[in-house]
């Protein structure tokens, strides 16, 4: 009852359509940290993503956009916008900056709705290195089960290379968390991004194993040759 009354105090003192600004304002705001801020690893915008920008309220700023090779978006009225190599986050400031100019306070919120690229790369001490068609962000945990697992489970460190060059290296303890507990939203691939799990050194059993048996056979020929000759 009371927000009720809050709300038409609002209403006769600043008028309906401002005050029911003001009043959505903290939702916006909440849509606009869980699309842009959501991932500890944000991913970077490349050439041939399709990325929407929605400003509240304003739908002729709103829409549609496919990063062009050259990085750039032509956007309404501001014209050419470098966007590609920036993340959700850095552009919805440069945006929020362009459009101070023609809308009080906007509100921008900007989504990724088509990746580029949908495949991911896993190599080095894997069982099945290669290429993986993805389409969406997935997880370390989640790669490695799609090329079948490493090799060597007591690996401590994987590396994730971003599409731009920038190296992740991803601690497994922090991914399994302790007490069974795992963090699957901290360490993400997303599209055009390789996975590298690094060669670690491997008690060779198997050799092992059959060095022991030849000189065990060996060392059997050696006794019975000593037990005839007497």
């Amino acid at each position: 009852m009371k927000g009720v009354i809050a709300v038409r105090k609002l209403d006769a003192y600043l008028g309906p359509k401002q005050s029911m600004k003001l009043f959505y304002l903290p939702v916006f705001l909440l849509l606009l940290f869980s699309f842009c801020f959501g991932e500890a690893e944000e991913y970077i915008l490349q050439p041939g993503d399709v990325i929407s920008i929605s400003v509240v309220e304003h739908p002729e700023f709103s829409g549609r956009h496919k990063i062009r090779p050259d990085g750039r978006i032509n956007y309404p009225v501001i014209g050419e916008i470098d966007v590609a190599s920036l993340t959700c986050a850095q552009l919805v400031k440069i945006m929020q900056g362009k459009l101070s100019s023609y809308v009080n306070n906007p509100v921008v919120v900007i989504s990724i709705e088509d990746y580029y690229s949908n495949k991911i790369y896993i190599i080095g001490d894997v069982r099945a290195a290669g290429q993986y068609q993805i389409y969406e962000p997935i997880d370390v945990i989640k790669a490695i089960a799609m090329c079948g697992g490493v090799n060597n489970p007591k690996i401590k460190v994987v590396k994730i290379i971003r599409a731009d060059g920038t190296i992740v290296n991803v601690d497994t303890k922090s991914i399994w968390g302790t007490e069974g507990k795992r963090d699957t939203k901290k360490y993400v691939l997303y599209p055009g991004d390789t996975m590298y799990v690094p060669q670690s050194f491997r008690v060779p059993w198997e050799i092992i194993a059959t060095i022991l048996g030849i000189v065990s056979i060996s060392l059997q020929i050696v006794l019975y040759s000593s037990s005839l000759s007497k």
